[in-house]
């Protein structure tokens, strides 16, 4: 039987939920098994058995990014639909792994997260008052997050078998690259605001500015060697000295 939109409201609302009985032996397979036991009732509603059998082999071993998850809720609740055969499906579940993973924290860690609490610090030290620059970074960070969540179970139930090229369509690396050279820029310019902080004074434009793009710039020049953070406070507390 196919799912109903209520049934993918509610698998939805579960991938919240996914890390709660983490452990070291099945990671977040039995989160997984939750998230999907709408999907999954709904499919197999006329054999008990078959449903029992699904809930057991996605409540083994399984891990990815949880903001990623739902892509393998889609997917693997599409495959149970389309009747896939046990061991096809137990292989796609274990291929999914990996690629969720690192897309996830490439883009949600490494990316999007340190660019909404940069800006948001930077908010803060510019004079927004403290509680609405908090509420503005969880309100956008959940934001980015909640849409992902939601694209991805989307984007998994329509590919199936197919998320891996519907996955490639997307150009993750190059999204979560202008994050992080973004970050770099909004360091830098956090660091020079941190200075003058400390200092008491006002920091200039030009200040700012230079010491902004200079650390924007290290992410092309010297990516490996240095981090932007390392490299925007030097220059900041060269700056202070020097003026």
């Amino acid at each position: 039987m196919r799912p109903r939109r209520r049934d993918f409201v509610r698998a939805l609302l579960r991938s919240f939920s996914i890390q709660g009985s983490w452990n070291h032996r099945t990671m977040t397979g039995p989160g997984m098994a939750f998230a999907l036991s709408p999907l999954l009732a709904r499919i197999h509603a006329d054999d008990p058995g078959a449903l029992q059998a699904a809930l057991e082999r996605h409540a083994g071993a399984f891990n990815a990014h949880p903001y990623l998850a739902p892509v393998a809720i889609g997917s693997l609740a599409r495959l149970e639909y389309e009747k896939e055969e046990t061991d096809t499906l137990l292989r796609f579940r274990a291929a999914l792994r990996a690629p969720l993973g690192a897309i996830g924290d490439e883009t949600m860690w490494a990316g999007w997260r340190p660019f909404c609490a940069s800006t948001a610090a930077i908010a803060f030290l510019l004079g927004t008052d403290p509680v609405a620059a908090a509420a503005t970074f969880l309100v956008v960070y959940n934001l980015g997050h909640m849409g992902v969540r939601l694209w991805g179970l989307r984007c998994g139930w329509r590919a199936g078998r197919g998320v891996g090229a519907a996955l490639g369509r997307i150009p993750f690396r190059r999204i979560a690259r202008s994050l992080i050279l973004t970050n770099q820029v909004l360091i830098g310019a956090l660091a020079a605001l941190l200075i003058s902080r400390i200092q008491g004074g006002a920091p200039t434009p030009p200040w700012i500015g230079g010491v902004a793009v200079v650390a924007g710039l290290s992410g092309y020049v010297i990516p490996r060697r240095i981090s932007a953070a390392a490299l925007a406070s030097l220059l900041a507390a060269l700056a202070a000295w020097l003026l």
